[in-house]
């Protein structure tokens, strides 16, 4: 209104004040046609453009004046059809039955709002692309049965339902507002008779069911629904979205539920079907069914919050296991993030359950558990095992990447139902495997993109066709520009502090704890590891706590038998005393998932005791067993080859077996010496195979060497191998796995070769080692001889290795003598023929490679017949891409222009486990993925 209309109505307002008291008042306000004599007839108001859209079925907000620079306009109670003209116009209004709320203002929610009535006075309710819609405290919008929403956004311009504090500027937090709730007529099985049924929703008075299968609620796409679920009783919230009975003619596609109190969404009965579904950091399940659905659900992400979110999938039908019809729904590439700890009400984060008779047909599923996740699959109940035993319940094509995959059911300790077995059945083509994910997306190299289910839409004509497991494809992201809370649109949060642990978790036992005994003040809670694990232990991270290694071996499992899983959070710090090592059994796992921010710490009692000084030897290390091809054993069906130290078994016939996953683990000072000859190894991988996950990972100040792989598969990313005493990478018996972005640097005098590559020492043994490295970069030490008569030097090929080694540099030290230059960079030793063989026939290759060193080649043998001798210098120089020549790097790294190195490399993205690179060497001159994580033993 302008200023000079509310002069006007000021003046008015004061003059009725006066008259009031009993005298005739005129007031002249200037307007035309009156100079001043006369009484004056105040116009009527003008009606805004709004308020003639929206007065017949809403109201101006008086409490809120704007929001995002437009009006409020309320609704409240019931919307009914009205009888008067039309007053849509440009944005929004009212005809008939059609309401359309307009994107011209923002909307806000008072109470229950229900559009039409039951089966009576229906309302099509639209909401146009971009309008926002927010909810005050216990407000929540119902679509009753026979009406509809026609809310459709799109990508650019989202539909967003919130919360009023979240509206005008506040922090959004779970349960500020309501939620969605569709009712419609289609089948639910709490109602006996469908042709006069009238289920109850569980908040208000509205009811829901019927016996139209096909019924339409109306439609629901690009809509963003965030900060619901406000609290109806001491056991209940309200959902994100509430589908009642909603039939198969409703289209929902492109939704979020983010920070729900209560489920994201939950459908009771009905055959509606959704796709392109986000249900992000809910507080209870974020995908519940129950009563009958049969709908089915396609490309579904769903992220839980730590410490705040319960089950990925709770799945019921009904608790008489006859009712009829039974919830069967088909889901189709999910990809399920499990969180770790528990919500505040004392709920595990898990990931699916299967209870109370449902079906389900479910292919391309993904569900990645932590270290501290609870069970990530549980079928529970007799009707819901009668129906996995029937093919009623199938799971198919999918991955399980979880700490504790399964939950079995059991009377007593016998188990009645192995949920393992029915997953892993050889037809379901199921792996359990580690997914290997850059955040939700799998990485080329993930088992997601290569072991879907194709032609879904053959199986279920409401399927699209997508032959990966999991929600996304590792190249398009649906998810992008109109969701919340996934792309860096909220706020960073900062790091919250680990808890303070009161107790030890169970599996462990608590030490005694002297004042001033450890370096971190903090500590006041030891929890010891020791002996044989047979079940699973998670180590929880408190900024308490530390955990110890004692008495020997640690060992993970049985071999082959009695497996278990040792869980490890990221930021948890293990210490190990003298002679202890941790040993991960055949057939068991490890899941240590550190992260960036939070590493996984392993070290010796001396690095965290006050007053004592850390060194090499002072514990093991870490030891993984597995299933995995190792040329020590002819016979791979029978194969119980035995590890170096202790009474361990390795190898099989599986090199693609599964010892767990490896993320952000830094091992220091380990390696006690085990005779004359041999100490422990930082991380020893014995027929590891590729199915384990290894990435970020740092040895340092080991004993002995920093990894050695007997056999097996296992591949490597992102590994930083520091100050360890004997060869930084040692490969024997048959390893044919492969690394990318590997860092070795040597302490002067302590240190022997950067890479040690052998095979085998038996004729016509197999498999042969072979393995495929890239973008490695190896500073060796000065040519002085370590305590053990070894010095500083690259890389040793020898004992009938083949190999693939591409985009290596090799920088050694470029003193005058011994003292001050390293020894040798590249050696071959052909004292097993079958080397000098591989090597001519380039099974054996280097390219795209860079040797700066004074002392660049060698070749050795062990006879006097020289006539097969290689000649290093020429055998290198030959090969494509490669040169002996100067470089300059700073701490190891070359700049972003450097002309020798960047943009000289081999691309090997046609395999999908490498990264695209172009450079030679561990870094490209702008990224240091060590940063931030690792321990600096410069600093």
């Amino acid at each position: 209104m302008e200023l000079k209309n509310l002069f006007k109505l000021a003046a008015l307002t004061s003059a009725l004040a006066l008259a009031g008291c009993g005298g005739d008042i005129n007031v002249n306000t200037g307007s035309e046609g009156n100079n001043g004599g006369g009484t004056v007839t105040p116009p009527s108001p003008v009606k805004s453009d709004q308020e003639k859209a929206y007065g017949g079925f809403a109201s101006k907000s008086t409490t809120i004046a704007k929001v995002d620079g437009k009006e409020v306009w309320v609704l409240k109670g019931t919307l009914a059809p009205a009888t008067g003209a039309s007053t849509i116009g440009n944005s929004g209004g009212q005809d008939g039955k059609r309401i359309v709320l307009g994107n011209d203002v923002v909307w806000l929610l008072e109470g229950a709002v229900v559009a039409g009535g039951d089966n009576a006075n229906q309302i099509d309710l639209e909401v146009q692309a971009g309008t926002k819609i927010i909810g005050a405290s216990e407000s929540y919008l119902v679509i009753s049965r026979g009406s509809k929403i026609k809310a459709e956004g799109t990508e650019s311009a989202p539909i967003v339902f919130t919360s009023v504090a979240k509206g005008i500027g506040q922090q959004g937090t779970a349960g500020q507002w309501g939620g969605l709730v569709l009712l419609g007529n289609a089948p639910v099985n709490t109602c006996p008779d469908l042709n006069d049924c009238s289920a109850s929703f569980e908040v208000g008075n509205h009811n829901y069911g019927g016996n139209k299968a096909d019924d339409n609620s109306g439609s629901l796409k690009y809509v963003r629904v965030e900060f619901g679920g406000f609290k109806i009783n001491d056991t209940q919230e309200m959902n994100g979205i509430s589908f009642g009975a909603v039939g198969s003619g409703t289209k929902v596609s492109h939704i979020q539920i983010h920070e729900n109190n209560d489920d994201g969404i939950e459908f009771w009965g009905g055959s509606v079907s959704v796709k392109n579904v986000v249900l992000t950091n809910n507080f209870d399940d974020s995908l519940d069914w129950t009563n009958g659905w049969t709908g089915a659900a396609q490309h579904v992400y769903i992220r839980q919050k730590d410490n705040g979110s319960n089950r990925g999938i709770e799945a019921d039908s009904n608790s008489e296991a006859d009712a009829d019809p039974m919830s069967n729904p088909v889901l189709a590439n999910f990809t399920i993030e499990v969180a770790e700890g528990k919500n505040s009400g004392g709920d595990d984060a898990e990931g699916i359950l299967f209870r109370k008779g449902t079906g389900v047909k479910a292919y391309n599923l993904l569900v990645k558990g932590m270290a501290a996740s609870g069970e990530c699959v549980e079928v529970n109940g007799d009707s819901t095992v009668a129906n996995a035993q029937s093919n009623k319940l199938t799971v198919k094509h999918s991955i399980i990447d979880c700490a504790e995959p399964f939950k079995d059911i059991k009377d007593g300790e016998n188990v009645t139902f192995d949920a393992s077995e029915w997953f892993m059945a050889a037809e379901n083509k199921n792996l359990t495997v580690a997914s290997d994910l850059n955040g939700y997306q799998p990485n080329p190299s993930s088992p997601a993109l290569t072991n879907g289910k194709a032609d879904l839409a053959t199986e279920d004509s409401r399927l699209d066709n997508a032959e990966y497991v999991g929600a996304f494809d590792g190249t398009n992201d649906w998810t992008k520009n109109w969701t919340t809370d996934i792309h860096g649109d909220s706020a960073e949060q900062p790091l919250a502090e680990l808890p303070v642990l009161n107790s030890c978790p169970a599996g462990t036992t608590s030490e005694a704890v002297a004042a001033g005994q450890y370096k971190d003040s903090k500590v006041n809670l030891v929890c010891g590891l020791s002996g044989n694990l047979k079940s699973n232990v998670k180590l929880l991270a408190g900024s308490n706590v530390l955990y110890k290694l004692k008495d020997g071996a640690v060992l993970v499992g049985g071999d082959n038998k009695d497996s278990a899983t040792l869980g490890i959070q990221a930021g948890v710090n293990i210490f190990g005393e003298e002679g202890s090592y941790i040993a991960v059994s055949r057939g068991s796992k490890i899941m240590a998932t550190g992260s960036k921010e939070r590493p996984i710490v392993m070290t010796s009692e001396e690095d965290v005791i006050d007053g004592a000084t850390p060194s090499r030897g002072q514990w093991g290390g870490l030891v993984l067993l597995g299933n995995g091809l190792t040329n020590k054993c002819s016979d791979k069906d029978n194969c119980d080859a035995s590890f170096e130290v202790g009474n361990h078994s390795y190898g099989g016939n599986n090199n693609a077996d599964n010892s767990g996953q490896l993320s952000y683990v830094v091992v220091k000072y380990a390696g006690f010496k085990v005779n004359d000859t041999q100490e422990m190894n930082g991380i020893s991988f014995a027929a590891v195979g590729s199915g384990t996950q290894v990435d970020h990972i740092q040895v340092h100040a080991n004993g002995d060497d920093g990894v050695e792989f007997w056999g097996g598969a296992v591949n490597l990313k992102y590994v930083y191998l520091t100050h360890n005493f004997d060869d930084s990478l040692d490969w024997t018996n048959g390893w044919t796995g492969k690394v990318q972005h590997l860092y070795i640097t040597h302490e002067d005098g302590q240190a022997n070769r950067g890479i040690e590559a052998d095979s085998h020492k038996t004729a016509g043994a197999t498999p042969i080692s072979n393995p495929t490295l890239s973008n490695v970069t190896i500073l060796p030490g000065v040519d002085v001889k370590n305590a053990s008569g070894d010095a500083g030097e690259g890389i040793i090929l020898r004992v009938a290795t083949k190999g693939s080694l591409h985009n290596v540099l090799i920088q050694g030290r470029k003193g005058t003598t011994g003292e001050t230059e390293s020894g040798e960079c590249l050696e071959l030793d052909g004292s097993f023929p079958e080397l000098v063989t591989h090597a001519n026939d380039k099974s054996l290759q280097i390219t795209h490679s860079v040797i700066d060193c004074n002392e660049p080649f060698k070749y050795s043998d062990d006879d006097d017949n020289s006539s097969n001798d290689i000649n290093v210098a020429d055998w290198f120089n030959e090969q494509d891409g490669n040169s002996a020549t100067a470089v300059t790097l700073t701490n190891g790294k070359p700049a972003a222009d450097d002309a020798t190195l960047i943009g000289k490399g081999k691309d090997l993205s046609a395999d999908s486990f490498f990264d695209k690179t172009n450079y030679i060497g561990a870094f490209d001159g702008q990224k240091d993925w060590t940063e931030g994580w690792t321990f600096n033993p410069e600093k």
